[in-house]
């Protein structure tokens, strides 16, 4: 029986936005299921039972995009993953993100809802501990939503919404950049080629 691999979306999304990618890891070989939750009013102690109730025993395979590699995050802060467990997070901002930021100096991050309590507001520097092997991927395109939030830090790269510095954690056991938007990223054969990699050999493809 094939490995399963359990994928949770970001701010605003819906378990269909995985959808894509997770046909493509079925292609290549997993079982897969993708979770929703209230992006917006996120009950953790659920959302994390949820998490628990759908891993199989054994080695925890889970994916996470944007706000939802966050949480997979601090649910590896919760658990300790059996030995094995390997975790990907795309485009996520493990170390709090510009933007969120932004909008509480804007005093509007009420449109976030408590995803910034969550994880999306910066709090100093943040490490991975959990023994599962962490995978940052992260997207340099430079278009998106930060254009319409105040313009994105000109010297620095990012997918459009989340800057580079922001995917990279303490403690991660690999991180590759791919030429990808912050939403593209959940279309690009590359990219669930790179996840499919890392979680079945703990490392991502670096060119050489």
């Amino acid at each position: 029986m094939a490995d399963k691999v359990i994928l949770l979306h970001g701010l605003y999304m819906h378990e269909l936005v995985m959808w894509p990618l997770a046909r493509r890891l079925n292609r290549l070989g997993w079982q897969t299921e993708c979770l929703s939750y209230n992006s917006v009013s996120i009950d953790t102690e659920a959302l994390f039972h949820r998490l628990d109730q759908a891993r199989p025993e054994g080695p925890a395979y889970l994916v996470g995009h944007s706000l939802g590699g966050v949480l997979l995050h601090r649910y590896a802060q919760s658990r300790a993953l059996p030995q094995g467990s390997r975790v990907v997070t795309l485009g996520s901002p493990l170390q709090g993100a510009l933007l969120a930021d932004r909008l509480a100096r804007w005093h509007i991050a009420g449109v976030i809802g408590n995803a910034g309590h969550n994880g999306l507001f910066s709090d100093g520097p943040r490490r991975w501990e959990n023994p599962a092997r962490l995978g940052s991927l992260a997207g340099n395109a430079g278009f998106g939503f930060g254009q319409l939030l105040g313009g994105m830090p000109p010297d620095t790269e990012h997918d459009g919404t989340v800057l580079l510095p922001e995917t990279r954690i303490e403690g991660m056991s690999d991180h590759v950049v791919l030429p990808v938007t912050h939403t593209s990223m959940l279309l690009s054969e590359p990219v669930a080629r790179q996840t499919n990699h890392f979680l079945r050999h703990g490392a991502f493809v670096h060119d050489a």
